[in-house]
């Protein structure tokens, strides 16, 4: 899959949060509605070509994902967005409700640009069943852990029993313990994050949203990754087809030749 120990990073931003600015703000206000099926949300990766909206001053970009970022409250989901999009520090604790949205659009690998549209899910139990409505067309999710609140790291689990049950079964996940600069207060070693990734099957990395480390990495990862995971779909899909088509016509031959078999019969 993809090599995250890796500390060079995989792509270049393009400078387009000024450019996405009214377009922000009009998903932004879409978010009052309790129906997701009113927000703007993706179909699938094959639709990637078609325009997220009407502002025609977004970069021209060849894939389109959704990445949701999950992980229980307070663990910094905000902070890391905030550092992602406008490379800024949130030192709050406000309780995100339900979901907020960004756009971004980056060139993953300096060859191919992406546009990704960033949910940013609230972490409260009594808003988890209007958060699982945002799982079912997820290309990817970063989960998120506090390392310095062990309990977010026990949570993980039930997350990822949730994320299988309404994600698609293709959706990359990440496992991200942020906060890595409180070094001091750390309940979770790397080690520990590392293993649990492992025994789960996901990618996994350290960030520090206050700091910025590893922030664009961990995007830039799950970028590659999505595309990764999409290019080896259409390879499986080409084999099927062609092997259908190439088992199917001999069947469909011998049927017509039993059939006039039988006529002759006749």
């Amino acid at each position: 899959m993809l090599n995250v120990s890796s500390p060079a990073p995989l792509f270049d931003e393009e400078n387009t949060n000024q450019s996405i600015d009214n377009q922000n703000k009009k998903n932004i206000s879409m978010l009052n509605s309790n129906d997701p099926s009113s927000r703007p949300t993706l179909n699938n990766l094959n639709s990637s070509n078609r325009n997220f909206s009407k502002d025609d001053n977004l970069p021209k970009f060849t894939y389109e994902f959704k990445i949701l970022l999950l992980g229980s409250i307070a663990v910094g989901k905000t902070a890391i967005l905030s550092r992602y999009i406008k490379n800024e520090f949130l030192d709050i604790h406000k309780c995100t409700i339900k979901c907020d949205f960004q756009v971004k659009v980056v060139n993953v690998n300096n060859t191919t640009q992406a546009k990704l549209n960033i949910w940013d899910t609230c972490g409260d139990e009594k808003f988890r069943a209007i958060t699982r409505q945002y799982y079912n067309d997820a290309h990817g999710i970063l989960l998120i852990y506090d390392i310095s609140n062990r309990d977010t790291f026990d949570d993980i689990e039930k997350w990822v029993d949730d994320i299988k049950n309404s994600a698609p079964a293709d959706c990359v996940i990440f496992l991200i313990g942020n906060k890595s600069d409180l070094i001091d207060k750390r309940q979770v070693t790397y080690q520990e994050g590392k293993n649990k990734a492992e025994e789960l099957g996901l990618l996994f990395n350290e960030v520090s949203a206050k700091n910025g480390d590893n922030i664009l990495l961990i995007f830039g990862n799950i970028s590659e990754a999505i595309i990764e995971q999409f290019e080896r779909s259409k390879t499986e899909i080409s084999e099927i087809k062609k092997n259908i088509k190439s088992l199917g016509t001999p069947e469909l031959k011998n049927k017509r030749e039993k059939i006039k078999e039988k006529k002759c019969c006749l």
